[in-house]
């Protein structure tokens, strides 16, 4: 009976690093648990962990994104009742966007490392999101990138789509973000 969110992002955009930084503040006050999605390792599931929250990998092997079964049999080991499950998907924008997970929101990544021209390039992930995180914005100083061309061509795909800027370096946005996954999970379970 908990609340799910699926956060997708290319690889190296910061997915995990989010969650950590997420699950830093959230523990131990809140209940949740992690489904991590890669084609190989435990890596990431590993730095999870190390939070002290609970987290399952599940690796695809040469498969592009998770599907419902995998999530059904990973969701029943992590025996979670109540609380946030987030599933960090495998890391790319095209396969997660067309499977249903059963997620309450879609969140998606896009790093200031990559080019604003992502969610047109990637439609499909960002229609489908609820949520676009910017993130690494504390590298923004350093970089060429229009953040506001990025919202705006997120905007041209999706016009309802919501926008955070964050930083799991330096903890910037971090606290609107849990502000937001605190509404998205009491909208959740309202309507439940």
């Amino acid at each position: 009976t908990g609340t799910l969110f699926t956060v997708s992002a290319p690889s190296g955009a910061g997915k995990t690093s989010l969650l950590v930084a997420s699950l830093q503040r959230l523990l131990p006050g809140t209940t949740v648990a992690v489904i991590e999605g890669d084609q190989e390792t435990s890596a990431d599931a590993d730095r999870i962990r190390a939070t002290g929250a609970p987290a399952i990998q599940v690796n695809t092997g040469r498969g592009c994104h998770l599907d419902a079964a995998m999530i059904d049999e990973a969701f029943h080991r992590l025996h979670v009742q109540d609380g946030i499950l987030f599933i960090e998907n495998v890391g790319n924008l095209v396969c997660p966007a067309g499977f249903d997970l059963g997620e309450a929101h879609k969140v998606v990544i896009a790093s200031v490392t990559e080019g604003e021209d992502k969610p047109l390039k990637y439609p499909n992930m960002f229609a489908a999101a609820s949520l676009m995180l910017v993130s690494k914005v504390d590298l923004l100083p350093h970089l060429d990138f229009d953040v506001d061309l990025l919202i705006a061509n997120a905007r041209r795909v999706n016009p309802a789509i919501a926008v955070i800027k964050v930083s799991a370096t330096s903890g910037a946005g971090i606290d609107r973000w849990l502000q937001w996954l605190s509404a998205a999970r009491d909208m959740a379970l309202a309507s439940a």
